[in-house]
């Protein structure tokens, strides 16, 4: 079954990479991945909580407490794991990136679900969830991530996001019981 997976992750992984490429769509692959990267969530973040007088502060209160948990996260699977990266292994890979480190999970694909997740419960929007599906689908297309890299970084960021949510709601329970003896 274990070959099985791995055989169907790399056709998949050479279906996406190997098909139709062209400048247009080899610079918007690179453009998304910015999606999945720490200093955009947190660029949105101080966005919403300036713009969003409502409810700015808890999003990105969320946002950069997810952004900790996934650098944390991320690593330790990534050098726990060891995944090599396919256009290690996948001789006539096309490769539009180099990344160095370990391929599982995709740290992109974790953070943009971060970011995607957290909006779409904030905001009721679940257009927002496209964004890792982007990110994930580019991920393979520019030739760094393998399928399972993609959607075990998709359950990490969801997991991620409802840790930040207990996380968050503790701290704010502590701070209004903190504020209610003084």
């Amino acid at each position: 079954m274990n070959s099985f997976l791995l055989s169907l992750d790399s056709q998949i992984y050479q279906f996406i990479n190997l098909s139709y490429h062209n400048p247009f769509l080899d610079n918007l692959s690179l453009l998304i991945c910015y999606l999945g990267v720490i200093t955009t969530i947190l660029i949105i973040a101080i966005l919403i909580a300036y713009f969003d007088k409502k409810k700015g502060k808890r999003v990105a209160s969320l946002l950069i407490i997810g952004v900790i948990l996934s650098v944390c996260l991320t690593f330790l699977f990534k050098y726990t794991v060891l995944r090599p990266r396919p256009y290690t292994l996948i001789d006539n890979a096309i490769l539009l990136a180099v990344e160095l480190d370990p391929s599982f999970p995709s740290g992109h694909t974790v953070n943009s679900t971060v970011l995607a997740y957290t909006l779409t419960k904030e905001y009721n929007k679940k257009i927002f969830m496209l964004i890792p599906l982007f990110v994930g689908l580019s991920r393979i297309y520019i030739g760094v991530h393998y399928p399972s890299d993609i959607i075990c970084g998709f359950i990490l960021g969801i997991f991620i996001v409802i840790l930040s949510e207990k996380i968050f709601d503790k701290i704010l329970f502590e701070k209004i019981r903190k504020t209610l003896k003084d």
